[in-house]
């Protein structure tokens, strides 16, 4: 009989364990079947609209709307690698686009917008990392000698231009730079137009997208100077609202396989951006969500 009546609470013991284990089960179960719904929305939406800007090689709108460069041709081939094949773009400036998707005007921010950075994933969830570059001036041949970093900027009293709200306008304001030297540009076309007409001295981008403006407009008096001393290697991925964490996963199922067969080697090749494919390798977005830089 003692030996019955001790079995007793944990027998007990035994069948709450038991009752939890099957409770939890059945949540993951629900959480599991709710994921699959929303994956199955997702691909029977229609279309995704991204938000993007006007920024070669990472995004390019053509004068007919049409869209290329490397972040669009990234997110359409990754989402398209998991079934969701309509993609489609709503060109912005960068200051506008986190609000636009947390607006719902959007449902993605393109790969080739935002870098990851600790304020922004309070703000949104985003994709592992896409496109990964060093940052860079574009400038007057005759400073470059002597301007290899922000400080430099800042100790010469040279007028910088930067986008609004993105990395460079950080930059420049921790190395010293006057906010009267710091002159805010819409996009790197029109930042070369304002160096040209010597409104500026010199502008700052990601090296790629100032190799590219400097192809697309040969000036012999301007010459590209990279990496900018003191700059962390900078990486973009999609981002996303929050709440849409089945959408982010599904994106980052599908740039896994398109890293994996060769399409996203392909596309960034096709942008003269081969030697950038090694940036990406061991980035991770949690690593640089929690980044001090």
């Amino acid at each position: 009989m003692r030996n019955f009546l001790n079995s007793i609470p944990h027998q007990r013991t035994f069948w709450a364990v038991a009752g939890i284990a099957v409770l939890l089960l059945a949540s993951m179960g629900i959480r599991a079947a709710e994921a699959e719904d929303e994956v199955s929305a997702l691909k029977q939406k229609g279309t995704i609209t991204s938000g993007v800007a006007n920024e070669a090689p990472w995004m390019i709108v053509g004068s007919d709307g049409t869209l290329s460069g490397v972040g669009p041709e990234v997110d359409r081939e990754a989402l398209a690698a998991t079934g969701v094949s309509n993609y489609a773009a709503q060109v912005m400036d960068y200051g506008a686009m986190i609000p636009a998707l947390q607006a719902d005007r959007v449902d993605i921010i393109s790969s080739g917008a935002l870098f990851i950075k600790p304020a922004r994933c309070e703000q949104v969830i985003y994709s592992e990392p896409v496109v990964c570059n060093s940052e860079g001036f574009l400038m007057k041949k005759t400073l470059q000698a002597k301007i290899q970093s922000y400080k430099d900027v800042a100790e010469g009293n040279l007028r910088i231009g930067v986008c609004g709200g993105c990395s460079e306008q950080r930059f420049a304001t921790e190395a010293g730079v006057s906010p009267q030297n710091m002159v805010i540009f819409p996009d790197g076309v029109s930042a070369l137009k304002m160096l040209q007409d010597d409104r500026i001295d010199l502008f700052a981008l990601p090296d790629a997208s100032l190799e590219a403006l400097q192809k697309q407009s040969p000036d012999a008096n301007l010459a590209v100077v990279f990496p900018v001393k003191g700059t962390p290697i900078g990486c973009g991925g999609a981002a996303f609202k929050k709440e849409d964490v089945a959408l982010r996963d599904l994106y980052n199922q599908g740039l896994a396989k398109i890293v994996a067969n060769g399409q996203y080697a392909a596309i960034m090749a096709k942008y003269g951006l081969s030697s950038h494919v090694r940036l990406r390798e061991g980035q991770t977005t949690a690593a640089l969500c929690s980044a001090s830089q």
